[in-house]
């Protein structure tokens, strides 16, 4: 039989992150559980990480209604351990118990996957939610009672058949597959931490740019205004020519005038 969990020294979810995060001594074979001999059963791994969602809730339970931040920052954390614990099922354990020659275990593999599109929708429901909103402790209720179920059902009666028909070594090549995904997955959610970063220095280069922008904008305002004054001198010039031509037009009127009376006298 595969190896059982009372071989779990710690929790998977927390060695994973620690590996992930460049905290962990683990070595690098056991990190990506890249050896089949070394690898832990899929099934000792899935039991592990129910465990640790079972000790989060008992916390989630124990916290005193008014450590309202507790409460959200352990829901957050069951999200995201669930979260992971739904995909390597959904893509990797799952998929291999199709295979099942039991009846009721292949049956069961569909009712997983629909349990699971329960806790999904839970999950973003109460993600939004502050541990001070009236629904959040009543949606968390819901949340844990609906996985404490799928887990209870699955150790019960999918993990045994699939241990007894898939052997050892099958769970342990599963295993192995699960931790990897599980490392790319957590490095996914770890990077994604980095473009935000990267785009609030962006946004604060946009913003030097921008003030440069503006400030290059005041230098080159008064060659605007010098531009903009050139129709107001060529226009004065005009009217100095518009109105000299008068003038000189006005003289001559006069002067015509002054020699016809000289004649007519």
């Amino acid at each position: 039989m595969a190896r059982n969990s009372s071989q779990k020294k710690e929790g998977m979810f927390s060695r994973m992150i620690s590996v992930v995060g460049g905290g962990g001594e683990e070595t690098d074979e056991r990190a990506h559980g890249e050896s089949p001999e070394g690898a832990e059963s899929a099934t000792t791994m899935l039991k592990a990480q129910h465990d640790e969602v079972r000790k989060l809730f008992k916390e989630f339970d124990d916290a005193s209604e008014s450590a309202r931040s507790s409460r959200k920052r352990i829901a957050d954390d069951v999200s995201k351990k669930l979260d992971v614990h739904a995909q390597i099922e959904e893509k990797i354990f799952y998929p291999a118990c199709r295979s099942l020659e039991d009846e009721d275990a292949r049956k069961m593999v569909g009712e997983s996957l629909e349990e699971h599109l329960i806790v999904k929708r839970l999950i973003a429901e109460l993600a939004p939610l502050d541990g001070s909103d009236e629904t959040f402790e009543s949606k968390f209720t819901v949340l844990k009672e609906n996985v404490e179920h799928h887990a209870d059902e699955e150790e019960r009666d999918l993990f045994p058949e699939a241990e007894k028909e898939l052997g050892d070594e099958r769970l342990e090549e599963l295993g192995a597959q699960m931790a990897q995904m599980m490392r790319r997955l957590l490095s996914g959610k770890a990077a994604r931490q980095g473009p935000r970063a990267a785009r609030g220095g962006s946004s604060a280069s946009d913003a030097s740019k921008a003030s440069s922008r503006r400030s290059s904008g005041s230098r080159k305002e008064p060659a605007r205004s010098r531009k903009a004054a050139k129709p107001r001198s060529g226009g004065s010039e005009g009217r100095s020519r518009s109105g000299s031509s008068g003038g000189s037009s006005r003289s001559r009127s006069s002067s015509a005038r002054g020699r016809s009376r000289s004649k007519r006298k």
